[in-house]
């Protein structure tokens, strides 16, 4: 299996994970969705967990050690409608900037199509210059 679509069902599996164990956003969290443009607000949910894990699948795995993806320092990952949020580390800024990643699912149609570009635009530019990294913290909301 080609590990971009290892990618998207481990996205998918966390997705749903994160339905069955988050919450629904708040109204004002729904808010700043609207202000960066996510099309479906009342479809995202947030997880709050100690530790933002990195896939069990070897090859995956093995990217994101050799890309620095999904470190220890991680606090925010978008995964389609599924946010994770490490505890205490919630705020508006990265709320937002987490809100964009959804828009950006949004406009791609799938995870297999956003992380094929996310992933291509991090390989090519590093993670701090790739486009929807830019662009993520270009719509955030500094409160």
């Amino acid at each position: 299996m080609h590990s971009i679509t290892k990618a998207a069902n481990w996205a998918e599996q966390n997705q749903t994970f994160i339905y069955q164990f988050g919450r629904a956003l708040t109204v004002e969290e729904k808010a700043i969705a609207c202000l960066v443009k996510v099309a479906a607000p009342e479809q995202v949910h947030i997880y709050e967990v100690p530790v933002i894990k990195r896939p069990d699948e070897p090859e995956l795995a093995a990217l994101c050690e050799e890309y620095g993806f999904l470190t220890e320092d991680t606090i925010g990952l978008t995964l389609g409608y599924g946010i994770y949020i490490k505890q205490g580390y919630l705020t508006t800024r990265l709320l937002s900037h987490e809100l964009r990643h959804v828009h950006q699912y949004e406009q791609a149609g799938s995870a297999e199509a956003f992380l094929t570009r996310y992933i291509g635009e991090i390989m090519q530019f590093g993670y701090l210059n790739s486009p929807y990294e830019m662009d993520a913290r270009a719509h955030e909301v500094i409160s």
